[in-house]
């Protein structure tokens, strides 16, 4: 190990006459990047390669040979010092670090390397969306980051705070190209209205990505409400059970009238009945009997007797059978009533023989 030690000192002792500035550079996708090569030492030609590849040529004497759109050069040189600076116009994004090199020939070990980070760049959104909820309540947010490199950093911020990491969950995943997808939850109580917001970034972007949702925290609704409501209900219910047993009982009195009315006891057909045969004994006093028939008494026997009957008659108003009045209610049949008919009478006389 010591002895490893001691060959990365010679190493970085030779290669001290050449200078590659900056040792690292980290850089978004499609950002330029400049670096600078020096040295005091004297070379006919300065090689530049990225990733082990030449992409670019510089004769100390024509200077840079060829022509790229990708890249340009800019001398810098004095006359004790001999300075080239490199643009990348656009680089390029690699999933691995990529090296540059500043090769001089025919210097001896005549190099110097530099790390080149690209990064991307990827979108940011929430996946809900505004939401209006009642206070106290507890809501969760969604964020994905995708197509970023390296793997984003994922933050939350509500109402200018960022929240703290160890109330949200983020987990990552790694696509075959090399690009993150990266997913965070935030799971928090409403207690205002407020701006959620979702920030995702890299290290080499200047500003980070966000997206933003409303949360708009109304008031719960109180138990007094549903009292009140409740308390309307029962009291309209209650009307309305109170007009239908009303009229039920209406309804229920004015059948139970008209049954009284139609229905006559037997009471009351007896004191009728009775009524109406004194009524029409009184107005015929007698005079008219329709159920009487004379005798035909043709034995000259009995011619005296008759006599004295006849005179013994006009005396004693012999009893007569009155008439038969037919009371019949509308409940009453014909036929309980057809034992009372009479079809005929008979003056009942009375002869007294002295």
């Amino acid at each position: 190990m010591h002895g490893h030690f001691l060959q990365l000192c010679v190493i970085q002792a030779v290669a001290s006459f050449i200078h590659l500035e900056p040792k690292n550079a980290t850089v978004l996708r499609g950002s330029e990047v400049h670096f600078n090569c020096s040295t005091d030492e004297s070379w006919d030609v300065m090689t530049w390669l990225l990733g082990g590849r030449t992409f670019l040529t510089i004769s100390v004497e024509h200077g840079p040979l060829g022509r790229d759109e990708s890249v340009s050069t800019v001398n810098h040189s004095m006359s004790s010092l001999s300075v080239w600076e490199l643009v990348l116009m656009n680089a390029s994004f690699s999933p691995t670090v990529q090296e540059v090199t500043c090769e001089l020939l025919p210097t001896k070990l005549g190099r110097s390397s530099s790390a080149l980070f690209v990064q991307e760049k990827g979108n940011v959104r929430i996946l809900e969306s505004d939401q209006s909820v009642q206070e106290g309540m507890f809501v969760i947010f969604h964020c994905q980051a995708s197509g970023w490199y390296p793997d984003p950093s994922v933050s939350w911020v509500v109402n200018g705070t960022t929240v703290d990491r160890s109330d949200c969950n983020t987990s990552s995943l790694q696509d075959p190209s090399g690009l993150f997808n990266s997913t965070s939850v935030l799971q928090m109580k409403a207690e205002t209205s407020t701006t959620v917001e979702c920030w995702a970034s890299v290290s080499a972007a200047r500003a980070h990505q966000s997206s933003s949702v409303e949360l708009t925290v109304v008031a719960p609704k109180t138990p007094q409400d549903y009292t009140v409501v409740i308390a309307v209900i029962v009291s309209v219910c209650t009307i309305i059970l109170l007009a239908v047993l009303i009229l039920i009982l209406c309804y229920r009195k004015k059948v139970t009238k008209s049954i009284s009315e139609n229905k006559v006891s037997p009471s009351l057909w007896t004191v009728n009945l009775s009524s109406r045969r004194r009524s029409v004994a009184d107005e015929t006093r007698g005079k008219v009997n329709l159920g009487y028939h004379a005798e035909d008494v043709k034995s000259s026997g009995h011619h005296d007797l008759r006599s004295r009957a006849d005179g013994t008659i006009n005396i004693i108003s012999p009893p007569r059978v009155p008439d038969i009045i037919i009371f019949r209610s509308q409940n009453q049949k014909e036929e309980d009533l057809s034992t009372l008919y009479y079809k005929g009478g008979k003056t009942v006389r009375r002869v007294t023989t002295v």
